[in-house]
């Protein structure tokens, strides 16, 4: 029986890098009281397709399929990951699986993709238990779509590098509401956000890079929805006007320097208060800057960037005279500011 495989063979076969062994012993205390609801080939390429997810990316999905008898350890692992999703429906910290060794391989990429769609029909009742609308369910669990083609263009390959960010998705902390997505998070020690305490609830502002233009009209129409839609769904937590917060190299004040007054940017830095920047503003918009304009991942020689855009030149030219873009944080202002709406 898979639930009764050795968990020394686990440790062969996925390979873990020694500062994340201790997952070992994690996934091997989780309760697993039945065999996990793992989509079938049809089921996972009927999902995919609803979520817009490309072809080429379904179909490497499909072929990665771990089978219970062909791939006992990687099946081991997936229900265990699926019990700690569906364990901690409404959770408000991403699981940050880690990364599985080389060994692995095609199916090892997707593995953890596997968890997560084993958990959408909990997700889909913890959404209706909540009231929301399946137009509200099916936007936000899209932005796999999205992931997924970022796979390939930052490692060359399928997969799912970043199944920790849907950790959140599938476990109804966070919603995609027009332009934006919210997710509902805890205050951390570190984060320096006036008038909220470590553990206070908040709403982290995220921008996927696809979804149209990030107009000031885009993103008004998607502030003007989040207080009543939090306050109607999650009542015990926001039945004020939560605090909206954002950390991202978009943030960085250094681009106004470079950026017409009309640039779609600067309306959305408008409105935010920024903090101080934290010890890792530098080393963080550098990776940030490579990874989500670029697709760049690690360090790269910034005289071979493409220099397509103006924001492009501008970023990879001040990369090249060792500008130092950062990552900022900040607070949505209140009332909103004009500049969202002009």
């Amino acid at each position: 029986m898979v639930n009764m495989i050795d968990v020394t063979r686990v440790r062969a076969t996925l390979g873990l890098a020694p500062e994340s062994a201790a997952w070992y012993d994690t996934w091997n205390a989780v309760d697993v009281p039945g065999p996990a609801p793992i989509p079938t080939a049809k089921e996972t390429r009927d999902i995919l397709n609803r979520l817009g997810v490309d072809e080429i990316d379904i179909d490497a999905a499909v072929a990665a399929r771990p089978d219970p008898r062909a791939d006992p350890e990687l099946w081991w692992l997936v229900e265990r990951c699926y019990r700690q999703l569906v364990g901690d429906m409404g959770g408000t910290d991403m699981i940050v699986w880690p990364r599985l060794g080389e060994s692995t391989g095609h199916k090892g990429r997707f593995a953890y993709l596997y968890a997560l769609l084993a958990a959408l029909p909990t997700t889909l009742a913890f959404h209706a238990s909540r009231g929301i609308g399946e137009d509200v369910t099916w936007a936000t669990l899209a932005n796999l779509g999205e992931k997924l083609r970022l796979n390939r263009a930052r490692y060359g390959v399928p997969g799912l590098s970043v199944a920790f960010w849907f950790t959140l998705h599938f476990r109804g902390s966070l919603y995609q509401l027009g332009r934006l997505e919210y997710a509902i998070e805890r205050v951390r020690e570190d984060d320096g956000f006036p008038g909220l305490a470590p553990g206070d609830l908040k709403l982290g502002v995220h921008i996927p890079g696809e979804g149209g233009p990030m107009s000031p009209q885009a993103c008004a129409a998607s502030l003007a929805l989040v207080d009543d839609f939090f306050a109607r769904h999650f009542p015990e937590h926001f039945a004020e006007p939560a605090t909206l917060t954002c950390s991202s190299w978009l943030l960085d004040p250094q681009l106004r320097t470079g950026l017409d007054t009309t640039s779609n940017i600067i309306a959305l830095q408008d409105l935010f208060a920024l903090t101080p920047p934290s010890p890792y503003a530098d080393a963080n918009g550098r990776k940030d800057v490579l990874l989500f304009v670029f697709n760049r991942v690690g360090d790269v020689d910034p005289t071979e960037l493409p220099r397509g855009s103006r924001l492009e030149r501008m970023l990879a030219d001040g990369l090249a005279a060792g500008t130092r873009w950062q990552v900022r944080s900040g607070v949505v202002k209140r009332p909103f500011p004009l500049s969202a709406k002009r």
